[in-house]
């Protein structure tokens, strides 16, 4: 696998020694950004007892405790000044799946059940930096530290929505091609967006280029580092940005 600079640990719940120690070496060949949800390395089989918070101290580098019984996963960054955070929205309350959601399991669209947490995690450790509160009590949700020769940052809730993950990958060092939540697939030859709404929506190349609209036949410039687009919801286009005409 290719080192990258950040790498974002979906459900990473169970982990031996091994795999731990695998994760950390490829994270800090380049010093790059791991970003754990929930309650990464709960379950080790190497331990005793096998799932344990001391586990996820190991994985994080935070020092974590529990809340008894159910607790809930809404979080804000409030007024917290720092790159990681810096698209966040101080009003937004995060943690949960704010969006609608078309399955083929649910009956009718967007219902879900109420969001919750059990076990409900929290974050206390004066050796991290605070990322976002809990908003019932004001633990610790999301925080940051270096640790074991990368950066960590974890989030003790399941959902983290894409303005905070693409704040902390530009923190990182990614590129970001686009800020306005659209579905954007790209390499090194080709970038393409699916529009989420209706009005303007901007993309961001790595690098000066000619971008061609591949379904037009159209330029959309000549070594320029963005495009501005008026696209409807839904609409999908793609650039070639290697300079040929297809």
């Amino acid at each position: 696998m290719p080192d990258y600079k950040l790498y974002v640990m979906l459900n990473q719940y169970y982990l031996s020694d091994k795999d731990r120690e695998a994760i950390f070496a490829k994270a800090r060949k380049n010093h790059a950004t791991v970003l754990w949800l929930y309650a990464p390395g709960m379950i080790n089989p190497n331990t005793e007892p096998v799932l344990d918070l001391n586990n996820i101290e190991k994985t994080t580098g935070m020092k974590v405790k529990m809340r008894t019984g159910t607790g809930f996963p809404f979080f804000k960054i409030g007024e917290i000044d720092h790159p990681a955070v810096k698209y966040g929205d101080p009003h937004r309350v995060y943690g949960y799946i704010d969006r609608n959601v078309h399955s083929n399991i649910w009956i009718t669209p967007s219902v879900l059940s109420p969001a919750y947490l059990n076990p409900a995690l929290y974050i206390e450790d004066d050796a991290v930096t605070v990322l976002g509160k809990f908003g019932v009590d004001g633990k610790t949700a999301y925080a940051m530290r270096e640790y074991e020769g990368f950066t960590s940052a974890y989030c003790c809730t399941q959902v983290l929505r894409s303005e905070l993950i693409a704040s902390l990958a530009e923190y990182a060092g990614c590129h970001i091609f686009g800020y306005d939540d659209d579905v954007i697939y790209a390499n090194e030859n080709f970038v393409a967006i699916h529009a989420k709404e209706r009005g303007k929506h901007t993309i961001h190349f790595k690098k000066p280029c000619s971008p061609y609209e591949v379904y037009e036949k159209k330029f959309y410039g000549e070594n320029v580092d963005h495009v501005e687009l008026d696209m409807y919801l839904g609409e999908t286009k793609m650039f070639a940005v290697n300079g040929g005409e297809f």
